[in-house]
């Protein structure tokens, strides 16, 4: 008899093992089973939610299931990222970020999630040059002119980022140590606003992603005067380099990417990294990205955008602490 009821115990437990298992593979075989949620930190119309848009159509064409994409701008996207790192860790509910992401962790003591620890990374799919430009009544025609100007009347000129702690902001500042310049720093709630006050020179200048800025460049509301990058864009290809313009060793680039909540579990992140990979390496995608000034990212595993994501939170943070970014 202890036998017996010994027997029946290993396979009870055996069968609810073999349920939880079953179960496992199914909802992995069946991700998405609803719709999926983009949650974007930024202003409709801007280069990040323009790339959210565009793989979204695409995950949903793929997947047979609507991909919703939720804009909730504000505090250089933290918003939108503590609303994902306190979602239902399914798949179902996915940051669309950018670099700004491990920049908030320098300059807003009160988060309330760790940029590493809450989420768990899922792909990239952008990875673009920043590019400084001024509106297109600007009498600077190159880098040299307006840096002259610039130092002849210190303080006067001023710079626009979507944020105290993006990467336009640290953009502006490299710049300003790199040439010896006093520049304001004007920040504004997401890109699109501080776009509109270029244009219409309120501000003098800005250092955006070439995505936030390609539709005004090509409309003739904006001029380029150098790229953040070890080579030209090939879409812009009379704007020189820093390099070129007399300033070495200034590269700084905006990603895109997707995080999820942390404890997502493996299968559904793998499984939308593939997809995601998939996409951005198809002439479709990489073609509507280019005509937004985007360039697609290399696809990446989530372990190979884990260690991009750990490498730039400790150079970023070194340059957080050089400018004071966190007293700011």
């Amino acid at each position: 008899m202890k036998n017996l009821a010994r027997s029946r115990r290993f396979f009870t437990a055996a069968f609810a093992l073999s349920a939880v298992l079953f179960c496992s593979a199914s909802r992995a075989d069946d991700y998405p089973s609803r719709p999926v949620t983009f949650v974007v930190g930024y202003s409709a119309g801007g280069a990040i939610d323009q790339s959210a848009r565009l793989l979204a159509q695409a995950l949903s064409k793929r997947w047979g299931q609507t991909v919703i994409v939720d804009n909730r701008p504000g505090a250089n996207g933290t918003i939108a990222a503590t609303a994902v790192a306190n979602a239902k860790p399914d798949g179902y509910t996915i940051l669309v970020t950018a670099t700004s992401h491990n920049l908030n962790k320098f300059v807003n003591k009160d988060l309330r999630y760790d940029v590493e620890k809450s989420f768990t990374p899922v792909a990239m799919t952008v990875d673009v040059s920043n590019i400084l430009v001024v509106n297109a009544n600007s009498p600077y025609q190159n880098l040299n002119q307006l840096i002259s100007a610039v130092k002849a009347e210190p303080n006067k000129f001023s710079y626009a980022s979507q944020g105290i702690g993006g990467i336009p902001h640290l953009a502006g500042e490299i710049f300003k140590q790199k040439t010896g310049t006093r520049i304001t720093h004007v920040p504004y709630k997401g890109a699109a606003q501080g776009m509109t006050d270029l244009i219409g020179g309120i501000v003098d200048m800005s250092i955006p992603s070439t995505g936030s800025v390609m539709h005004f460049l090509q409309q003739g509301k904006l001029r380029a005067l150098a790229i953040a990058s070890d080579e030209r864009f090939d879409q812009l290809p009379d704007v020189p380099t820093f390099t070129e313009s007399g300033i070495p060793d200034f590269i700084v680039s905006t990603w895109h990417g997707l995080l999820a909540p942390a404890g997502t579990p493996s299968d559904s992140v793998l499984k939308i990294n593939t997809a995601v990979n998939e996409i951005i390496q198809t002439e479709a995608f990489k073609k509507a990205l280019l005509a937004q000034g985007s360039v697609a990212a290399k696809p990446v595993t989530p372990e190979q955008f884990g260690r991009r994501l750990a490498s730039e939170l400790k150079t970023y943070g070194q340059v957080a602490t050089a400018i004071g970014l966190g007293a700011q």
